[in-house]
Formats: structure tokens, sequence, C-alpha cells
């Protein structure tokens, strides 16, 4: 700690000084009447608003990273962006496909549930990318990425209760024939291509542009089973025609498809259950370490993992259409995309050398067994008309959006050859005499030595479809009152449509029925409800599996078939005020929504009254948020400093949680963020510039944040702060860039990134004891440093560069959570082995280490 506070005394330093310095240094002034003529013509043009505007003067908190400066920060794709923005943070466990969270000023919604949308809406070229996983591919021919911070549902298409990303790629060029070339070298062996060209078809009308990225990399997480983790096997294809026949009408169509088959995302242990100890595992015939040879904080640290095998293959491709016609005065748009993504997924998540289970058939080779995918189908269609009148005094938009999205996905669980035993050790830690591999007491109703049902093979393969619809009417207006002052106000009225099917494609799962089968009289007899929760595991196993009037229903999945209903309006209003030339300020009120949903786990219908099963659904989300921005210029352009100050009062805030044997989705009545953003630019020479971004968020569950809900998973919560949300973020970064001769530049720029402590854990106590905090939940502040040296020619047409992130190597951790089946609940209470924390394992997600390399580029 002493470190971070030593180095966020240096940052908060740069960023007081570089004004001070700015003002006191004799070549500012000069570096700022020479940058003038540079200043007004290198102005940041965003889309925040669905309109052309310079971003000084956008009544929103909005970044924006054009290809320069994202190469400069080595921002391959959307998780790196981070290094750039204080305010924005992604992590991922198991799959990125399915388990990515994407979270601006400490808001976001966890991943891992494909019926769980992002609070962050994700746009390319305009098209609404409907779940993270799908946007995380390689940031290819990219002009200009926006992050847009707050609730933006009025103007964009779905579900930004906490911010948007726009990305926007180049154009073709309808002039003159241009193209660049990348590649990069790196250590884990990373090789990096990318490439493009355009070129007119018919000059000044018709123009294509092809370009192609990618990129290989070995994992930086090692198994002790020689697998490995973390690593990258990906490539894009992009295509583009646009026509612009004259000045009123143009037409961009765009085509992309792109492939990944990687391996995400194993988990070292940093903390092992103290049932090892007690040697469980070796009184049911397993290895005495229960299948975890390394674990501890020198495992999480060396990014030491156990499991013996992640896959996670990815194929996706769409394609969109934009058309813009100029109508007198007004402007009419029409865009459409469509998009298909299959994701497939082999997995043994139990995180140790034995075969517990697999995201399969599993070695076993289930007969009937599916393997696991998620398919998912979306096609958006947006039209709205936009334009000036009263004398420029009132700027309008309408507009009308339709999206639809099919879910098609597979969940297939095996049991394998070492899950009976794993489960008999658990039950033997409560006192539960140890069997040998020839008789296992909990799955054998006979008594019979040798009779006992084994559990190797039994499966389920358990299918998902979710059909969505939304449509939205939303228009947006600015009044211009005066030449200084301006009320905006918009308006979006948004209709869903989701209807939820659960049903069993093949399931067989004999262990369980054995276990319901025996009487476990006497002594044992208070074991059974865990018995049969542990071996009649939710994910592997038959649906229904003991009919209407059991009392044992609820471990059992419950098919469903439901329908999900629900609109909002949506709205915000504006007040716009520039007292002076080159300041400007706002103040704001938006009303945001997210849509709720289907929670696709096979548990999330059981539960319920043996009449009946529980609710799959949970509720959409809303936030109410309170802004006030100022944004600045001074020294002729040469200091950009812009401030925001939030407040967000979320209620239904939508949560996912890993119990261990099932994934549970929630609404939470109240959350909050507040906090401050500011930003700041320093052109202190034609050469040298400075920049800072600083973030406090406090974004928290408040102490009374569970309404009349009184489910300890919910009440458990309160008091605590949002996971992942660190209430301080500060960047400083410079750029010193000089011109060598009459035909070289030299340039050097680089980065310090800190954070504050931060919550890892979706709980940060244990839920059945409030008063044991959750072990290895905080990860400490911590500070990464980012350098990058080039020289080339002055012109572009080729440079060199060195680069180097993360360059001290600091160990960072995403996500932490309990390893499935290795102690529990049920465990931490023993006091024979360990009280509280220690009765279970914990597995950690790592963030990215060191990386550095050698990058060679050329434009022509």
């Amino acid at each position: 700690m002493k470190k971070f506070e030593l180095l966020g005394a240096t940052a908060i330093a740069l960023f007081a000084a570089a004004p001070a310095f700015a003002q006191n240094t004799e070549s500012a002034p000069q570096a700022a009447q020479e940058s003038e003529e540079d200043t007004s013509s290198s102005e940041i043009i965003v889309t925040a608003t669905l309109r052309s505007e310079n971003l000084q003067e956008v009544p929103i908190a909005v970044s924006a990273f054009n290809t320069e400066s994202l190469d400069k920060a080595g921002v391959r794709d959307i998780r790196a962006l981070d290094s750039v923005s204080t305010s924005f943070n992604l992590n991922s466990t198991q799959t990125e496909s399915g388990g990515t969270t994407l979270r601006v000023r400490g808001v976001g919604t966890t991943g891992n549930n494909t019926g769980l949308e992002s609070s962050v809406g994700i746009f390319l070229d305009g098209v609404y990318l409907s779940r993270p996983g799908i946007a995380l591919g390689d940031l290819l021919d990219v002009n200009q990425v926006e992050l847009l911070r707050g609730p933006q549902g009025t103007l964009f298409g779905r579900n930004t209760s906490a911010g948007a990303l726009n990305i926007r790629t180049a154009k073709p060029n309808l002039n003159k024939f241009e193209g660049f070339a990348n590649g990069t070298y790196g250590n884990y062996d990373l090789i990096n291509l990318q490439g493009g060209v355009s070129a007119p078809l018919i000059d000044g009308k018709l123009g294509f542009r092809l370009s192609a990225a990618y990129r290989n990399q070995d994992g930086f997480g090692r198994s002790v089973t020689g697998a490995e983790s973390n690593d990258r096997n990906r490539y894009i294809v992009r295509g583009q025609l646009y026509f612009e026949p004259n000045s009123d009408f143009n037409l961009r169509l765009i085509g992309d498809y792109q492939k990944s088959n990687e391996k995400c995302c194993d988990a070292p242990v940093i903390q092992e259950s103290s049932i090892v100890a007690a040697n469980v595992f070796l009184a049911n015939g397993l290895p005495q370490n229960g299948g975890i040879v390394v674990s501890g904080v020198d495992a999480a640290q060396n990014r030491r993992g156990n499991s013996q095998q992640f896959r996670d293959r990815i194929e996706q491709g769409g394609g969109s259409a934009e058309a813009n016609l100029k109508i007198g005065n007004a402007d009419l748009i029409s865009i459409s995309g469509y998009r298909i993504s299959r994701a497939a997924s082999i997995q043994e998540t139990d995180f140790s050398t034995l075969n517990v289970f697999s995201t399969s058939r599993g070695s076993t080779g289930a007969a009937n067994a599916i393997p696991s995918f998620t398919k998912i189908k979306t096609f958006n269609q947006e039209v709205r008309i936009s334009g000036e009148a009263f004398e420029e005094k009132l700027q309008y938009l309408f507009g009308v959006y339709y999206s639809d999205e099919r879910i098609n996905e597979i969940q297939t669980l095996t049991l394998g050859t070492d899950f009976q035993r794993a489960i008999s050790a658990n039950l033997t830690a409560l006192g539960a005499p140890g069997p040998n591999p020839a008789l296992n007491i909990f799955a054998n109703p006979t008594g019979v030595p040798g009779a006992g049902v084994s559990a190797a093979g039994n499966f389920a393969s358990n299918r998902f479809q979710q059909n969505g619809r939304n449509i939205s009417f939303f228009t947006n207006e600015t009044f211009k009152i005066t030449d200084n002052f301006s009320i905006n106000a918009g308006l979006r009225y948004s209709d869903d449509r989701k209807k939820g099917i659960f049903t069993q494609s093949a399931a067989n799962s004999p262990a369980c029925l054995a276990v319901l089968a025996n009487p476990l009289t006497g002594p044992l007899a208070g074991l059974k409800p865990l018995a049969v929760g542990l071996t009649c595991f939710p994910f592997a196993v038959q649906t229904n599996i003991l009919g209407p009037n059991t009392a044992f229903l609820a471990p059992t999945p419950v098919p469903f078939n439901r329908v999900f209903k629900d609109n909002e309006l949506i709205y915000t209003g504006k007040l716009t005020w520039q007292p002076r030339e080159n300041i400007n300020t706002y103040l704001s009120y938006t009303h945001g929504y997210k849509a709720g949903g289907f929670n696709l786990d096979p548990t999330a219908a059981a539960g319920g009254t043996p009449r009946g099963s529980a609710d799959p659904r949970f509720k959409s989300e809303k936030v109410n948020t309170y802004e006030f921005g100022l944004k600045t210029k001074f020294l002729n352009n040469a200091l950009t400093a812009n401030l925001a100050i939030f407040h967000n009062d979320l209620s239904d805030f939508q949560v996912l949680e890993f119990t261990g044997v099932q994934f549970v989705t929630f609404n939470v009545a109240k959350a909050k963020a507040t906090g401050a953003e500011l930003e700041l630019t320093a052109k202190l020479s034609r050469e040298f510039t400075v920049n800072g971004a600083f973030t406090y968020s406090d974004a928290r569950y408040p102490k009374k944040c569970a309404g009349t809900d009184i489910r300890q998973q919910v009440t458990s919560l309160c008091g605590n702060s949002l996971t992942n949300a660190p209430e301080v973020v500060a960047i400083a970064g410079f750029n010193y860039d000089r011109d060598i001769g009459s035909n070289l530049n030299f340039g050097l720029n680089g980065s310090i990134r800190l954070e504050s402590d931060r919550r890892t854990s979706t709980q940060a106590v244990r839920v059945d004891n409030n008063s044991i905090k959750n072990p290895f939940d905080i990860q400490d502040g911590n500070a990464k440093i980012n350098l990058r040296a080039g020289l080339g020619a002055q012109n572009g047409a080729w440079r060199i560069e060195v680069f180097g992130n993360n360059i001290f190597d600091v160990q960072t951790r995403n996500v932490t959570f309990d390893i499935p089946l290795r102690g529990g609940d049920f465990i931490r209470n023993n006091p024979a082995l360990g009280t509280g924390a220690q009765g279970v394992a914990r597995g950690v997600f790592n963030q990215e280490p060191r990386t550095y390399g050698v990058t060679v580029r050329s434009k022509f």
C-alpha cells in the first residue's frame, strides 16, 4: 500500500503540475500559439448524440480514442481499454464467450449466463452487439472508439444503463488507393498481423476496403498437467463497400467473419480447503491432496493451476447496411444489422487434476450427450430522421428501433470417474464413514458390498431457448434559447418481449436415483438431504426426477416455458450553458432502463412448492442519474480539462452469483454509485504532451439495500461495495514526438495506471455467517506502467516500435470464487475442520502479466 500511496501522490502531483507548468514556462505560450492553427483542425468529433459534434460541446461524459492513441497505448481489443480510461473495467471468468463483464463507473452486470445482457451497450458501426463476448475480437481498422459514461438509453438501441461503447471503423477512401500493414512479435510467442487496403472503384463515387488481422500467443496460465490457458488464437476479416453518387445520398455495406480457438480460463487455487488436511480424500480412494497439487498465494502469483483442459471456440459473422439520404434540410438514416455467433466450450471446471466433471461428453463418453454450445442470432433495424428548424434554434431527431434475438444453447455436464469419491469426501468431512472405492453407502440402496451405483458417465444435456424482441420509439430535441444557453430533452418508449424455454435433450442419472432410494437410517439420516443435493448435481441430473410430490424436488431441474414482458419510458433532460468561449457546462437528469429476462440455468425454476416451480425470470433494472459536467480549454487550446460529477440511483439491480452448485440470478432493491471524473491534456510544447485522468466512484450496496427481500444472499450484500469497483483509478501519461532531420521521427510515450483496493467476489462475506469475510476477496491497490518507443519515417511510410505493458509484472486478480464441490457452507461451520473461511477452497482468475515485443508498421 505504501507503494500505491507514493505512486498515487506522484500522479496527483503530475495532474496539478501540468497546468501550472504550462502557465509558467516560457515555451508554453509559444507552443500554444504555434498549435493554435493545428488545434482547430484536430478537434475531436464524436457521434455520442447520433450527430457529428465537437467532443467539447457534447453534454455527455465521453472519452474518444482514435487509431493513433489506441496504437500508442497497445490497445488491441476492448479488454485493454482500461489502460486509457479510468472509468472502464472488463473481466472474464471461465469463458470469454459467456463470462465477460463490462463496467463503467463501477457499475456492470456479472456475466457467465447468456440470459443476462450487459449494462454497457456495445455498438459497432451503429449496430448493437447483444453480448460482450461477441465484441472481444481484435479492434481491426478502427477509426475511433467512444466511451459514453452514464445511461444512454434515450439515443442508443438497448441496455445502456451504465454506459455505451461506440466503435467506428474506417470508411473506404473514394479518391485514392491506400493501405497499411502491421506486424508484432512479443513474449509468450506473440504473433500479431494486421493489414488492409482501400481503393476507389469509381473515382469519387464507389470504393472498397478490405482488412484482416491474425493473432496467436501462448497462454500465460500453466497447469501442473501441462495444459495452458489464456492464450490467443484468432483471426478476423472485414470487407466494405461505400457508394456516394452525390452529396445527398450514400450507402455503406460492411461484412465480417471472425473465428477463435482459445483456452480460457483456468483458475489457480489461492486457498486450499481445510478438508484436505483431514485426509478425507485419501479415505475415499483419491490422492491425499484431492487433485490440487499446487495452491496458495505463490500458485496464484505464478499463474499455476491444476486443471486439465479449457477450450473456448467462437465463430461469428455478420453484416450491416447504413444508408443516408438528405431530404431538404433533414437527414434520413437507416441502419440494418444481422449477426450470428456460435460458441462451443469444453472445460473440466472442477479446477483440479481429478476427473470430477466436464462440460462436454467427458472422458466417459456419455451416451446421447450433446456437446455444449451457444448460438445467438440477432437482427437490428433503426431508422431516424434529424435536422434543424426555426433558423437553427431547434435540433430535432425522431427514430424507431427494432431488434430480434434468438438464443439456442445446450449446456451439457458429464460426471467423471472421480465424481462419486469426491462427493463422498465432502460427506466424510461431516462425520460419515469413509467408503472404499468398492462400497459407497450413499449410492448403495441395498447396503450390499459392491452393489453401489457408479456416478461415472451420469450426464444431462439441457437445452435453453430465448427469443427476444424489442421495439422502441425515440426522440431527442435541443432548443437553443440563446447563443449560450440550450435545453435538451430526450424520450424513448421501449417495449420488450422474451420467451424462455428450458427442456432436456438427454440425461442419465442412476446414481442420483440410488441415493434417493437409500433409506440412510440411524446416524446418517440427517445427511440424506445433503447427499441428495450433492449426488443429484443440478447440472447433470434428469428433470423432475422425483415427480411433483416429493420433498426432494428442489435439487432437480424443472423445465419451464415462460414469457417475460416489460416496457419503460426512458427519458433525459439537460441544461447546457456556455459562460464564455471554450467553457461549456451541463446539468442533466436521466432515467435509464435495462431489460430483465430469464436465468438460463437448469436450477432456475427449481425450489418451488411441490405443486409448482420457482420463477426463472428476473426483473428489469432501472437507474436515475444526476450529472454535472464542465468542459474547458485554456491557453489557446493547449490545455484541456473536463470534469463530471455524478450520482446513480439503481433499483432492481441485477446480480448473478455462483453458489458452488448453481448460478443464481436475482434483483437487489437498491444500489448506488457516486463520484467524479477528471480528464486533463496539456500540450507543453510542440513535441511534448502530458495527459491525466482520475475517477472516484463509490459504487456500493447501501446498508438497507434489500428492501422487503429477506433472502440471505441479498441481505449479505448490503453495506458492501460492488464487485470490481475500485473507489479510485488514476492514469498519468506523456507523449514525446520529435522530428529528426528531414526524414525521421522519434516517439516515446508511457503511462501509469493506479487503482485502489477493490472487491473481487460477488459476496464480500459468507452468506451463512455475515460476520466472516470471504478470504482473498480484496485485490490490493496497485500500479501498472506501460512504455513504448518508436522510430520511423516522418510521412508514416514505415515505423519500428518497442513496447512493454505492465513492465514490472504486477500480478492482479479479476475474480475470486469458491471451487465447486470442495468444501462449502456445511464444512465452514464444522469446528473440527476449521471455522469460517477456512473450510472452502478459493480460486482466482488472473489479469494479464507483463508483455513486451516489437512492432513494425507500414502505410502506403
